[in-house]
């Protein structure tokens, strides 16, 4: 007979899974130039790989809803390990063409592994600790970047470029199998019939049809928005124009990481304990919008522990939305429909993921310093402060 298991279990299970789907993402970036030079391409090509991943990821989140109700959370997450297995072996293969192929399976593992972690977490999880448990799942896609770039490198220089990849297929592997230990009690409220009850649109149309999910919806692209542009381009503001060296540069990127983990635990934790989830929301993006604004004035001038103080503060803020984002779709969500909001909500960041970086890039290009694109930046984050407070006030008003 199995036994349910514990809240810890599932917040473990739904976070390995996290862990998996981020070190595919990461991998690329991380292993950009070792994986150009073997295949005999700029090592910027990189770029159209994460575009597609991420292109992908924003499709199927669109399906993945209906995924979960038919077929399972435990299940989803299952798929969700088994394509990261399959993006692994593609890039194995050292075939250029195959790596769109990888990207796609990668991107669409993210959107699997989000919608079926959303579904048990809120089945399973206490409404009390909502918010903290959705961050500590949140907290395994910094993570999962961390690991890749601490060992990626490594790895390649001591044995092989295929090791990282190999690492991430058994580790992919190994989850999907010990998954199905849970699958029988996990996966008992899934409905055979879901299928023809939904479409491509229903995970957007749930979303647009309650005004406080529009809300937090729209909002949620103008969060990623901010947070991939501060981890794209800190590094080239810092170098190009602050007169940093990349080491000193690198170490403050990866204090935005480190932050971005810590943020996530801090929101879920003062989102509970206050009651006032999306007002937390909105206070970060007002703080978020006051490190875009400072980041006009950052110079070599600046003391190296002055600078790295600033970049956890940022770090925090920029990255510390997404749990308390998740954990408040879910818990807004129609009965029985947490797989399919949390799908329609992930279009919207992998939206923001799409956009972020290029329209900061083509406003970069016209204001020709990094400093005052992100001044620039400050918008986006009020829109985003703006969005969250609405969606509050029509909590409220409901």
């Amino acid at each position: 007979m199995t036994v349910a298991p514990s809240i810890a279990v599932v917040v473990l299970a739904t976070m390995a899974a996290q862990i998996a789907s981020a070190m595919g993402i990461a991998i690329f970036p991380v292993m950009a130039p070792h994986l150009a030079q073997m295949l005999d391409v700029d090592a910027s090509y990189v770029g159209y790989q994460i575009s597609i991943l991420f292109g992908a990821a924003m499709l199927v989140s669109s399906v993945v809803g209906t995924v979960v109700l038919r077929w399972g959370a435990c299940r989803a997450m299952q798929w969700s390990l088994w394509l990261c297995a399959a993006g692994m072996i593609a890039g194995l293969s050292g075939q250029l063409w195959l790596m769109p192929l990888a990207a796609i399976c990668i991107g669409a593992s993210n959107s699997l592994a989000a919608a079926g972690a959303a579904h048990l977490l809120f089945r399973f999880g206490s409404a009390r600790h909502r918010n903290l448990i959705f961050s500590i799942k949140q907290t395994g896609v910094p993570l999962g970047w961390a690991l890749i770039a601490l060992l990626a490198p490594w790895l390649t220089i001591a044995l092989d470029w295929r090791v990282p990849l190999l690492a991430v297929l058994a580790y992919s592997v190994a989850g999907a199998l010990l998954l199905e230990r849970w699958r029988g009690v996990w996966d008992d409220d899934r409905d055979v019939h879901a299928a023809g009850r939904t479409n491509l649109l229903t995970g957007i149309a749930v979303l647009w049809r309650y005004p406080t999910l529009r809300y937090l919806g729209i909002s949620a692209f103008f969060f990623s928005f901010v947070q991939l542009c501060l981890g794209t381009f800190t590094v080239n503001l810092l170098v190009q124009e602050a007169g940093y060296g990349i080491v000193t540069a690198g170490v403050m990127l990866s204090v935005v990481q480190i932050a971005g983990m810590t943020g996530r635990l801090t929101f879920g934790w003062v989102a509970d304990r206050s009651n006032q989830a999306i007002r937390v929301l909105s206070v970060s993006s007002l703080i978020a919008a006051a490190g875009c604004v400072t980041s006009v004035f950052i110079s070599g001038a600046w003391p190296e522990p002055a600078l790295a103080v600033f970049y956890l503060v940022f770090g925090i803020v920029a990255y510390g939305w997404n749990g308390v984002m998740h954990a408040q779709v879910a818990r807004l969500s129609p009965p029985g429909m947490v797989s399919v909001a949390t799908g329609g909500v992930m279009v919207w960041v992998f939206g923001g993921i799409l956009a972020g970086p290029a329209l900061f890039a083509v406003a970069y290009r016209w204001i020709g310093t990094y400093t005052t694109t992100f001044g620039l930046l400050a918008v986006v984050a009020l829109v985003s402060a703006a969005l969250a407070a609405a969606a509050a006030r029509s909590e409220r008003a409901a």
